[in-house]
């Protein structure tokens, strides 16, 4: 569970501070400073509008998202509409006490009643809700499309639900999962796919292959491991049945070493720095400069 809650808090960090994200973060931003909606381009000046709007928008981001990723953990075996409404209910719990917070640092002279409060309530309730019924329906709408383009793989076959979302020629054995900026690149013995979805999504669709993540970024399945290579004492890789070399984080060595495919003393063949690709290279192990 931790595991994967940390897991899915760096892929939602990444998805977040991606530049379409940002962008149209930015956009609501200004949207909404000009427009001055719910009254404020009556009660406040352009200058306290920036101030209000711009981390309203901000935060209902990032609460947002971190109300969804806690709902789908938690309530994951739950029907999604369950999900979604137990995120609304978490997002107005949190974001209508920081937008009643915000009217007072903004226009400190202004009281709101208990009235007030409750109508402020509605309002951050009928905004969450809006956004998980779209939400809702586009995940129906992908989530039907998967089936359909999955309708023609066999009820019976026992490969992993991930398959399905695989073009026709690139269905086989699934060697490799790598997070990719918001999409995941699923390598195959036939060639790789990106496909718009989170890892630990991706993942938990994997069943019943055995795997386990070998970095934050990267999942690959057992059978696909050939040897445990090393660069030197400190980066240690997985080398496929393709030849790709994937990074061991220190993390997750102690998975591998219980699973028997990597030694205590990660031991193994020498790799030249040489003929380790750009791709494979651990980017969380870089040494880290010296504190001053």
């Amino acid at each position: 569970m931790i595991g994967a809650l940390r897991t899915s808090i760096v892929e939602t960090w990444r998805l977040v501070c991606s530049p379409r994200v940002l962008a149209i973060v930015v956009s609501v931003m200004i949207f909404a400073v000009i427009s001055g909606p719910f009254g404020t381009l009556q009660s406040m000046g352009l200058a306290e509008r920036v101030q209000f709007w711009c981390p309203i928008v901000a935060v209902s981001v990032l609460v947002g998202w971190m109300c969804s990723l806690i709902a789908q953990i938690f309530l994951r075996d739950r029907h999604p509409a369950v999900v979604e409404s137990a995120s609304v209910v978490m997002m107005t719990a949190v974001f209508a006490p920081f937008v009643w917070l915000m009217t007072h640092i903004v226009q400190p002279a202004t009281v709101i009643s208990a009235g007030g409060f409750l109508k402020l309530v509605a309002y951050v309730f009928i905004v969450a809700a809006t956004v998980g019924v779209v939400r809702y329906a586009a995940a129906r709408a992908t989530e039907e499309a998967t089936e359909e383009a999955g309708a023609e793989v066999s009820v019976d076959d026992p490969g992993p639900r991930l398959m399905r979302r695989l073009p026709k020629p690139l269905r086989g054995p699934i060697l490799r999962l790598s997070a990719k900026d918001h999409m995941v690149q699923v390598v195959t013995e036939t060639g790789t796919a990106d496909l718009r979805m989170r890892l630990s999504d991706a993942v938990a669709e994997m069943e019943p292959v055995e795997g386990l993540m070998a970095h934050r970024s990267h999942w690959v399945a057992k059978d696909a491991v050939v040897e445990a290579c090393r660069q030197d004492a400190q980066k240690v890789y997985l080398k496929l049945r393709n030849g790709d070399l994937v990074p061991i984080s220190r993390t997750f060595r102690p998975d591998w070493i219980g699973a028997g495919i990597l030694s205590p003393c990660s031991n193994g063949p020498s790799l030249d720095a040489a003929s380790v690709p750009p791709a494979a290279q651990d980017r969380s192990e870089r040494p880290r400069p010296p504190a001053s």
